[in-house]
């Protein structure tokens, strides 16, 4: 009997020393995957970075340093100091590629306003609004150069516009659209500030849309209100955000992105009617072989786009709180 009551104790005291070892053995082990666990994470991304280092850091850095250069491309580097940027702030192309620049920013409120209305009446039930949604995308695939080349053709004084014009009597609205600077930079603003924008902004905010709560709208139906009032009171709050966001890659698309289209639509042209900062990035470094000079030109873009992002930014997180 009392050789069973030695067991049970030293059975007893046995499982106690595996109870502690085990509950402090946890926490190294907990530890030591969290270890692994890091630096799997680390193997995983380190390729992403140094790709990011290759081809943004590097390049970002490199720019920098022949803005203060009169580097042609070619040869050994110059430093000529802030010449170029004296020289930029005088040149009389920058100041009109600035102006451009600002214009196409003033269509952003009309190229985020019709995708935004047009969502609200797809999904208001529109008879056939698959095939609409369908229609009012297609552009998108298409591309930006074969958009340009497209709308190049169509604006041309001799091309399908103004022939139905012609046709239907108004040739008074016949118009050289391209070859005069105004109605160019016009032209440039509404389609690709508006047109081109209407396809995503539409899908994208039907998608949006989909996530407001429907009992809102029913009730809102039973208290008597109208289309425009659920729209104003309901759809525009609930979306606050994405209305946000895409105003934010508008300002991109429009300040940084525009090259492509401009390229095949105008080339720039009548004159610099058409130039903006990115486009005349291209002919001074790539046209005229001036790579330190539209270096300088580039690090202003890079800062205009700095500060707007970042009054965004505080603007949205205004909003918030």
């Amino acid at each position: 009997m009392a050789l069973k009551k030695t067991d049970a104790k030293t059975q007893e005291k046995l499982r106690m020393d595996l109870l502690k070892t085990a509950r402090s053995w946890q926490p190294r082990k907990r530890a030591s995957l969290q270890t692994q666990e890091n630096r799997d994470a680390l193997l995983l991304i380190t390729p992403l970075m140094i790709l990011t280092v290759v081809f943004i850091f590097f390049p970002m850095g490199s720019n920098f340093v022949y803005s203060f250069t009169d580097w042609r491309g070619f040869g050994a580097l110059n430093w000529i100091g802030f010449d170029n940027f004296w020289t930029m702030f005088r040149d009389e192309r920058f100041w009109q590629s600035v102006k451009n620049t600002l214009i196409l920013l003033l269509f952003i409120p009309l190229g985020v306003f019709i995708p935004l209305c047009l969502a609200a009446l797809l999904r208001g039930g529109l008879k056939g609004w698959r095939f609409f949604r369908a229609v009012i995308y297609l552009p998108q695939v298409l591309g930006y150069v074969i958009l340009g080349m497209i709308f190049n053709l169509f604006l041309r004084s001799n091309g399908p516009l103004n022939s139905l014009f012609e046709m239907a009597g108004l040739e008074a609205w016949a118009l050289d659209w391209l070859n005069r600077p105004l109605l160019a930079l016009l032209s440039l603003g509404t389609v690709y500030g508006v047109f081109l924008r209407i396809g995503f902004g539409t899908i994208y905010f039907l998608a949006a849309m989909g996530s407001v709560d429907e009992q809102l709208y029913e009730a809102a139906r039973v208290d008597g209100a109208g289309w425009w009032t659920r729209f104003w009171h309901i759809t525009l709050p609930s979306i606050r955000f994405n209305i946000e966001f895409l105003v934010v890659m508008s300002v991109i698309e429009n300040v940084a992105r525009a090259f492509s289209f401009i390229y095949t639509f105008s080339r720039g042209g009548p004159g610099y009617s058409t130039h903006t900062l990115e486009y005349s990035l291209y002919t001074l470094g790539f046209t005229n072989g001036r790579i330190g000079y539209a270096s300088a030109w580039s690090v202003i873009l890079f800062f205009i786009c700095a500060v707007i992002a970042i009054m965004q930014i505080r603007l949205m997180r205004w909003n918030d709180e």
